[in-house]
This record gives C-alpha cells, sequence and structure tokens, in this order.
C-alpha cells in the first residue's frame, strides 16, 4: 500500500526535485496518522483514503521548510499554514467513520438475541 502511494506521489510530483527517503517519511507519517483517525490498522487501510494520504503527503513536503508558520506578510502576498495537514481532511474522516457506524447498526452478523 504505502508503495502505491509513494507512486501516485512521484506522478504528482513530476517535474519537481525531491528528496525519495523524506517524501517516503512523511507519506508514512501521514499514513499513521490516518490511520489513528480512521481507527485502522495499515493493513487495513481504506482504498478511499489513498488521495488523502498522496496530498496531505504533497502538502506536508512543499511546506517543510516552514514548519510551525501560521502566518506570514512580504508587502502584497500573504502566506499561512494550517499546524495540522490533515485537518482540511476533518469532513472526509467525519463522514467515513458516520458511515461505518450506519453500517455496523444495520448488519446484524453476529448479534444474537437472548430471551430469559
Amino acid at each position: 500500500m504505502i508503495d502505491t502511494i509513494s507512486t501516485r506521489i512521484a506522478a504528482r510530483m513530476t517535474g519537481e526535485t525531491y528528496d525519495h527517503t523524506v517524501m517516503d517519511e512523511l507519506a508514512q507519517t501521514m499514513l499513521d496518522r490516518l490511520c489513528i483517525r480512521l481507527g485502522v490498522q495499515e493493513s487495513n487501510f481504506p482504498k478511499l483514503f489513498y488521495s488523502v494520504a498522496v496530498d496531505a503527503t504533497v502538502k506536508a513536503w512543499r511546506r517543510r521548510y516552514y514548519e510551525g508558520i501560521s502566518s506570514e506578510n512580504v508587502s502584497e502576498m500573504s502566506t499561512s499554514f494550517v499546524e495540522d495537514v490533515l485537518s482540511e481532511y476533518d469532513d472526509e474522516i467525519a463522514s467515513y467513520l458516520e458511515g461505518l457506524s450506519t453500517d455496523d447498526e444495520e448488519d446484524t452478523t453476529g448479534k444474537m438475541v437472548v430471551f430469559l
């Protein structure tokens, strides 16, 4: 799976120079953080979130020299970064988790009724 994410990152970064080792580390970090937020193990990481992992990794790469900056103004140009790259995807994560809980309520597999 991380290989698929790395391949997709390379496709998005075509023409840009980057350190593959650092990018792979960023990709693994984003994957780890997404697994925590989604409540899944890496082996069960949903394919729907591969794009999120790729997007967040590229964003993390592009802001690496500005780590910790929240706002910068130079002349008429303003730069701001969010501290949490994945916060942009909170709605998608919440929708996914909400869908899981809805599916769980409808799934009666393994549920038992006990008569006393």
